[in-house]
């Protein structure tokens, strides 16, 4: 029996699928038996772990976590899905709901302490939460961008405009900007993002998020296990630490 015998390949995927483990150095032939062969090391060891981060545009959470998000994948050894989520992106009806005063203002001075304490600029939309900006665009330009390459950078763009200045991120004059500095051709960028195959993958993300019962952001998803919310990311430090994937 050789490696490339398609009755090995079966074994052996058999094998790492039940002991969660990655098979490696093994010989051309199998002449013995196949425990006594292997050279097995951790799957840990070999690939990173992947987190599914659900984020919202129109989340100013999402938003103040964002640098420390991309620090934990500078910190271990991790591998961050940028997932954007928005019903309204999707194209799902998204019924009104109403404003609680209470909710609301604690939400302005919880944004405002974290981000005074992590020294991160805030600047709420003049007329929100009762006037929203369309999500649509800048949610599909999210996934070009990923296709692109240069998602960190439109990340961080997009939402310092939102909620570090506080503006509407459709003007036109943003955009050309945008993608100026993120050195793309504008035209070729609008007519990517108004594509019926873009237009799909965002409802596909959002139907994603559904699936894994994700109801708020940012959402980390780890082998279909949640965290909401920013204040569980030094519980993924934590977590990190103990599987030993840090650098």
């Amino acid at each position: 029996m050789t490696l490339n015998d398609p009755v090995n390949h079966l074994y052996l995927l058999a094998f790492k699928r039940k002991y969660n483990y990655l098979v490696l150095g093994l010989g051309p032939f199998i002449k013995e038996p196949l425990y006594k062969r292997l050279h097995l090391v951790p799957i840990n060891q070999v690939m990173a772990l992947t987190i599914e981060v659900f984020y919202s545009f129109q989340s100013p959470y999402s938003y103040l976590a964002l640098e420390e998000t991309y620090d934990l994948e500078d910190s271990y050894d991790i591998s961050l899905l940028w997932q954007v989520y928005s019903a309204k992106a999707s194209g799902e009806q998204v019924p009104a709901y109403p404003v609680v005063p209470e909710k609301l203002m604690y939400l302005f001075e919880d944004c405002n302490r974290y981000a005074k304490d992590h020294n991160v600029p805030i600047a709420f939309p003049e007329t929100w939460p009762e006037t929203e900006f369309d999500p649509t665009r800048v949610s599909r330009g999210a996934v070009i961008a990923a296709d692109l390459g240069v998602q960190k950078e439109y990340l961080f763009k997009v939402f310092h405009h939102i909620w570090g200045l506080g503006l509407d991120p459709n003007e036109q004059d943003f955009l050309n900007e945008l993608c100026e500095d993120l050195d793309v051709d504008v035209g070729d960028f609008l007519s990517k993002i108004s594509s019926s195959d873009t237009r799909e993958r965002v409802k596909g993300l959002y139907k994603r998020g559904r699936k894994l019962s994700v109801f708020d952001t940012p959402t980390f998803v780890i082998d279909n296990e949640r965290f909401v919310g920013l204040d569980k990311l030094p519980l993924l430090r934590e977590k990190f630490s103990k599987l030993g994937l840090k650098k």
